[in-house]
């Protein structure tokens, strides 16, 4: 349950790529068109929740009032529209590159999964909901450490998310946390599954692990140490 007048942390999660490694009739996808080497879940983290929804929100509001930018077909036909590292035009990418390079109130994680068809199959059972949130879980190791904190935690709506495999992933963290220490913590948190346009925030991560994402399958760094900074964790979980 909620409390009121204590800390609160928010923690903003994404994805890019997926936990699949059979197609529909048990085919396998490694090596085929379009397969995707990598599962990459990130979050940001942060105190101000508010900062991060603003400064978001005005730099949408910015683009879609600005005529040097709104005739960007992707920001001008597209209902609805959203940040979003993959679909934003490179003008639109720089500038919000440079507007979250000058944010101070937040910080990333990010886990990277290798797929592994032996490891899938031995650690997850060869089941694709085992290996995303075991990621998951990996992500929100020692997050989670101040009883005195309320938590604040939303996953974008993707896939086969469902606030049950959330709870589950974010159990499973606090207990391997509680386990390390002499006495264990009773962790106030909350959850939500959204979408992009309930929260603009999911936007800063996104770009986020875009910047991860380009290092890894194109070696373009550019992103990358631009936002270096801003990255708290990294974990390449499988890494060879």
């Amino acid at each position: 349950m909620a409390t009121t007048n204590v800390p609160k942390t928010y923690f903003f999660i994404d994805e890019s790529g997926d936990p699949n490694f059979f197609a529909k009739g048990k085919k396998l996808l490694i090596g085929k068109s379009g397969y995707q080497p990598y599962l990459i879940i990130g979050m940001i983290e942060t105190n101000d929740r508010r900062a991060l929804h603003d400064a978001v929100s005005g730099f949408m509001n910015e683009i879609k009032s600005n005529p040097s930018y709104n005739i960007i077909p992707s920001v001008a036909e597209k209902k609805g529209w959203y940040v979003h590292a993959r679909g934003d035009h490179p003008l639109v990418r720089k500038k919000f590159f440079e507007l979250l390079k000058e944010m101070d109130c937040f910080k990333a994680h990010i886990v990277i999964g290798r797929k592994d068809l032996d490891i899938f199959n031995q650690k997850h059972n060869g089941n694709s909901s085992e290996f995303y949130f075991d990621l998951l879980h990996h992500l929100l190791s020692s997050k989670l450490n101040e009883e005195q904190t309320e938590y604040n935690l939303y996953l974008s709506q993707r896939g086969n998310n469902t606030i049950h495999r959330f709870n589950n992933a974010v159990v499973k963290a606090i207990e391997n946390d509680n386990r390390k220490k002499d006495k264990p913590l009773k962790v106030n948190y909350q959850l939500g599954i959204v979408s992009n346009t309930e929260m603009p925030e999911l936007s800063i991560v996104d770009y986020m692990i875009w910047a991860i994402q380009r290092r890894l399958l194109l070696n373009e760094n550019h992103y990358f140490d631009m936002m270096k900074d801003k990255f708290e964790t990294v974990i390449d979980l499988y890494g060879k």
